[in-house]
């Protein structure tokens, strides 16, 4: 499917749901005024009901007829939501298709400093990869997409599942927006899911289950049998009384425990509620590739038991009313009832609610990923190999438009183990070295990759392009560089397997010592189970591959200077720099005497 064709379903679909919800509106305001009709039918009748019993009927029938718009109204007004989300989707497709990522989050709230390279490759905030991916609604599967991001799959096996996965979603449209648009009103936080599962480990308030079971049916049915014998024989009104101020005293005695047990859990409903609409989603869909396939099987177990305590909690919610609470715990015990039965939930199901969670939460992370593997479908997905050597033909940066990303191909682990990058200021060096880092992160994930052809082995990813100190930890940005290496060459020492990505290496000393410190560096690399690459502007690195030509190999990036004008082809070109561009550029501002 070629970029107009693309453009053409989403403004199909927009056009769609936009002429949908034009007429579901004139369906509610019809509704709207039928219910309100109702309404004062009800009121009429229960006057006339005063003055002729006939009239009950009709009392009755208008009540119904009221309930039911009621009931109507409140699903077509759900489903106006859900079809205003699709028209925001589709918008967001199309604007997305022309560069504007604005209506996505950045992710900012995963943004760290100290990972191993999300921070140099822009995995997170403005501009990012995240957001360049991300259609995950819930706050958790915002997480899952970042956790996916920041800590790549284990084994060939799960990828190519995944990667199965989001190839069968990518042909999914309607699954897929109607997914995120069944969450886009989340009101998930970050804290909700670990406080719900905090929930469950709880004590419970009643230790006792048999005892509690036992006088939750029979003191209720006692009071009741009591009352209504109290109606025909009023001898017996004082032990009706009684059995109604045991129930408040019982009440009374948990009333403390029950309101904070109230406050924490509801709420979680509307999160509760948004759970069982996705699974909803989910369910109704069938799949074939294995890993959707375990999902759905979870899923399908989560539905019933996730909507059955949406609705525990929304009925302890009743007891906010306080002439239902006044009436219901005087004959029910109402709200011991209502904690008797959300504990008898936790019981049994307390084991499965996390794993359940979770498997919304992967379902939209691979939803993110489907839809961009469907917004890209020239891309291609990666070939997962033993050998520690990675080679790809016309790789690009994925957030570059097409028409301004230059592709290149590079090899390397066949045999060469450290490529030297040379070239002059913006002459795209930073951004082979990112290019390359992010389409690992994409490949290990079971991603569609902005290449070709792409291949790599299971491999760590480390950079150091962008370190920054920190006044916090009284840290220098050369210390925090120094540690960041030392973390690098740690691993290296216990045989893990590296690709390593480094920019200007210790920039915080001078020429001499950097250009010193950076030749022992790489070549200490050379005796390790890595592959590196060392973007630089200093050509002496460039004479490492005389001592180690079957290890190291240069490569540049060079500008072109045509009529007193710099320009860039920003490809990857075998050897080492001849031209800079920092003196020139100078001369040409003004800055110095040309």
């Amino acid at each position: 499917m070629t970029s107009s064709d693309r453009a053409t379903v989403y403004q199909q679909r927009k056009d769609l749901f936009s002429a949908e919800l034009s007429k579901q509106e004139q369906v509610i305001n019809r509704i709207s005024i039928l219910r309100l009709i109702t309404a004062l039918a009800v009121l009429l009748f229960i006057y006339l009901s005063f003055r002729d019993t006939l009239y009950l009927a009709a009392l009755l029938a208008s009540i119904l007829a009221f309930t039911a718009l009621v009931r109507r109204h409140t699903t077509l007004f759900r489903e106006k939501v859900i079809k205003e989300n699709l028209l925001k989707i589709n918008s967001a497709e199309l604007a997305a298709m022309k560069g504007d990522f604005s209506a996505q989050p950045f992710g900012t709230e995963f943004i760290n400093t100290r990972h191993a390279y999300s921070y140099d490759l822009d995995i997170f905030g403005e501009g990012s990869l995240f957001q360049f991916i991300n259609r995950a609604s819930t706050f958790s599967g915002k997480q899952a997409l970042a956790d996916c991001l920041t800590t790549p799959l284990p084994s060939a096996e799960e990828i190519q599942q995944q990667q199965q996965a989001i190839a069968e979603l990518s042909t999914k449209v309607d699954f897929r927006q109607r997914l995120q648009a069944m969450g886009m009103d989340s009101k998930e936080t970050k804290e909700s899911k670990q406080q719900l599962l905090e929930w469950l480990k709880r004590p419970s308030l009643f230790a006792s289950q048999t005892f509690w079971k036992v006088l939750l049916v029979i003191l209720p049915l006692a009071t009741i049998g009591l009352g209504v014998t109290a109606f025909f024989l009023p001898a017996f009104k004082p032990f009706a009384i009684l059995l109604v101020l045991v129930q408040w005293g019982i009440t009374g005695f948990y009333f403390k425990r029950i309101n904070v047990f109230h406050d924490y859990v509801s709420r979680k409903r509307s999160v509760l509620d948004q759970y069982s609409d996705l699974l909803k989603v989910i369910n109704a869909e069938t799949f074939e590739s294995a890993k959707l396939q375990q999902l759905s099987a979870t899923t399908h177990q989560a539905e019933a038991k996730i909507a059955h305590l949406a609705d525990l909690v929304r009925a302890l919610d009743a007891r906010l009313n306080f002439m239902t609470n006044l009436v219901v715990n005087s004959l029910l015990m109402y709200d011991l009832q209502c904690v008797y039965r959300l504990e008898q939930w936790k019981e049994k199901n307390a084991h499965a609610l996390e794993s359940w969670l979770t498997a919304v939460s992967e379902m939209e992370m691979l939803n993110s990923f489907g839809t961009y593997a469907c917004n890209h479908p020239s891309y291609s997905f990666a070939i997962i190999q033993s050998q520690l050597s990675i080679t790809a033909d016309g790789m690009g940066h994925p957030l570059l438009e097409d028409g301004v990303c230059v592709v290149n191909d590079v090899a390397m682990g066949t045999p060469q183990k450290a490529l030297i990058v040379t070239g002059a200021n913006m002459a795209g060096k930073s951004t082979f070295l990112r290019t390359l880092g992010i389409n690992l992160v994409l490949a290990l994930n079971g991603a569609p990759v902005f290449a070709k052809k792409f291949a790599c082995p299971l491999v760590g990813l480390r950079t150091g392009m962008r370190t920054a100190d920190s006044l916090k930890d009284h840290q220098s940005y050369f210390y925090a560089e120094l540690n960041r290496l030392h973390a690098i060459t740690e691993e290296l020492r216990e045989q893990r397997p590296l690709l390593i990505l480094l920019d200007e290496i210790l920039k915080g000393t001078n020429s001499t010592d950097k250009q010193a410190g950076s030749i022992a560096l790489v070549k200490q690399l050379l005796n390790f189970p890595c592959l590196a690459i060392i973007a630089t502007h200093d050509l002496a690195l460039g004479e490492l591959e005389q001592q180690f030509p079957s290890q190291v190999i240069n490569y540049h990036f060079e500008p072109t200077i045509e009529n007193d004008e710099l320009s860039f082809d920003y490809t990857l070109k075998r050897g080492i720099a001849e031209k800079m561009n920092a003196t020139f550029l100078m001369k040409k501002m003004g800055i110095i005497p040309s």
